[in-house]
């Protein structure tokens, strides 16, 4: 079953970025620079994807909380630096290509900058079969670096993307 994200799924999602007590002017968002460390992790990730060698724990320091969390569809798929690593090599060898395509479709950040929200596409190929998913939600930033990815990932033929 293919499913795709609507502008009002993303708006019935962000106001879990920011407190219900903030007030109205704490609750308006704003681009993340295009140098974040999400845009910036995913630019490293996608040539990484295509080095052997490419996905080590000290390349994910980089970006990562030694304690970070990675959330895809609810499912907690790895905790910290070394699982981060061996996750990724993983899918490195059990597929032909995958790419994270930045700039995002969508991305903002909490007032404090603490998350960012992003919607962004991913394109794989698996045993010569291309594959297109459409990915949306945030990350949790502490100390400059991510402590948190939580996105829900959805398979799918993305179509145009309005205003792009």
């Amino acid at each position: 079953m293919k499913m795709f994200l609507s502008a009002a799924m993303v708006l019935a999602i962000a106001p879990v970025l920011v407190p219900a007590t903030a007030s109205a002017q704490q609750q308006s968002f704003s681009a993340p620079s295009k140098d974040d460390v999400v845009s910036r992790m995913f630019v490293w990730w996608n040539a990484a994807f295509k080095d052997p060698e490419g996905f080590t724990p000290q390349a994910f320091g980089r970006y990562f909380t030694e304690d970070a969390v990675m959330r895809i569809n609810g499912t907690n798929r790895a905790k910290g630096l070394t699982d981060l690593a061996a996750r990724f090599r993983m899918i490195q060898k059990s597929v032909d290509a995958v790419e994270i395509k930045v700039p995002f479709v969508e991305a903002f950040s909490s007032p404090d900058g603490s998350k960012i929200f992003t919607y962004h596409l991913e394109e794989a190929v698996e045993k010569g079969k291309p594959s297109h998913s459409m990915v949306m939600g945030y990350a949790e930033i502490r100390d400059g670096k991510i402590a948190l990815i939580n996105f829900l990932s959805m398979e799918g033929q993305p179509g145009p993307v309005a205003g792009k």
